[in-house]
């Protein structure tokens, strides 16, 4: 039986067992966002670079009894609060904003708080909407959650609030999402955060329609900006507490005006090399802009990011090129795949370099020493960023 059959089929069980039962009166929103996780987040991690936390004698046990002063407790009491508004004073600004950057179509948040005030923050937000961190990575500032199913897309109707309540595994959308998120300090003390949606879409196979397989599936802009938004409001809503309703009212709808999409054109060229493959593209845009794009666009292809320096103008990816990772295997040998076909092909190294150019920049990948790609995936790779970077 097909895994389409089986959702029929127990549908078709599920609606029978509810003869005689109502479930209606339920209240269903029209929320964007319905992820279903029933993990947590891992504990939290201090990045190693977060300054250690100072000891305090303030809060050990006397080794013996003794008599204490009244007036004593009270004044070393005045000086802790002293000193602990001091610190919070060095360590998180008054007012903590969080502001949506524009540039072409891409959103990010620019917060003036240090990475190491919102990663926490980022780390707890993922769980507050349904979603589990699986990878985290202090020292590069980034995040991966894992894939769920976005059940807020399944249709409303009477029979979804019927049978969805009672065996929900029977309906399904067919696809399923992943977000990245990456935090990145800037010289004036702000932290620039970024979201990037990818997503899985279930497609049925075979002759008789009998299996489905996982497909890559198109990156949603809306889903980008619903949670840039919701990041957002939880920056405010941590930093400030004591916010009054009118300002939580009014910078939700300042957030929600800054993230409407608008029309870009398209600002890429495709350089050739003699043999007609890209050797590089071009993009029409100052780096500062480019690094930017290029930084969203392999979130969104799903390339791992090793390290980054952006003074030199590059990332370091893991990438595994499909036509690659077969030749590899055609060069073990008919017998050598036989014995060995669960040995997996390690992902190469690939450095994506930025050339600063003025008004444009040059984009070109290069071996993960900077050399030249050996692998031939290079014009693949360009060809992938070309087409995202329109």
């Amino acid at each position: 039986m097909s895994l389409r059959a089986f959702r029929l089929a127990a549908a078709a069980a599920a609606i029978a067992s509810l003869s005689g039962c109502t479930f209606l009166g339920i209240d269903f929103t029209d929320d964007k966002v319905q992820y279903e996780s029933s993990n947590s987040r891992a504990n939290l991690e201090v990045p190693p670079d977060l300054t250690p936390v100072k000891s305090d004698d303030r809060f050990q046990v006397p080794a013996r009894p003794g008599v204490v002063s009244a007036n004593a407790e009270a004044e070393r009491a005045a000086v802790s609060r002293d000193a602990d508004a001091l610190t919070a004073a060095k360590i998180v600004p008054l007012t903590v904003k969080a502001k949506v950057m524009k540039d072409g179509s891409d959103r990010w948040l620019r917060v003036n708080a240090a990475p190491e005030q919102l990663w926490p923050v980022v780390q707890d937000f993922w769980p507050s909407v349904g979603l589990v961190v699986r990878e985290q990575n202090p020292k590069t500032g980034y995040m991966e959650t894992e894939w769920a199913e976005n059940k807020a897309k399944l249709p409303q109707d009477i029979i979804r609030r019927t049978i969805g309540k009672v065996i929900d595994f029977a309906y399904s959308t067919g696809e399923q999402d992943q977000y990245r998120t990456r935090l990145e300090r800037n010289d004036d003390g702000t932290t620039d955060i970024y979201v990037s949606h990818r997503s899985m879409v279930e497609v049925v196979t075979g002759a008789q329609k009998e299996s489905t397989v996982w497909q890559p599936g198109p990156t949603d802009p809306v889903m980008e900006a619903e949670m840039l938004q919701r990041l957002a409001l939880r920056i405010e809503a941590e930093f400030n507490p004591n916010a009054s309703a009118q300002a939580e009212a009014a910078a939700k709808e300042e957030i929600s005006a800054q993230l409407k999409q608008e029309p870009v054109a398209s600002k890429t060229n495709i350089v050739n090399d003699a043999a007609g493959k890209p050797a590089a593209v071009v993009l029409n845009e100052s780096f500062d802009h480019a690094w930017r794009r290029v930084g969203l666009v392999l979130d969104r292809m799903g390339f791992e990011q090793v390290d980054r320096d952006r003074t030199a103008g590059w990332y370091l990816v893991r990438y595994l090129d499909p036509a690659y990772e077969q030749a590899q295997k055609d060069k073990r040998g008919f017998f050598t795949n036989i014995f060995s076909s669960d040995v997996a092909v390690e992902a190469p190294n690939y450095r994506i370099h930025l050339g600063d150019e003025g008004a444009a920049t040059r984009i070109t990948v290069q071996g993960a020493d900077g050399g030249e790609d050996k692998t031939g995936v290079a014009p693949n790779i360009l060809n992938l960023l070309a087409e995202q970077l329109r």
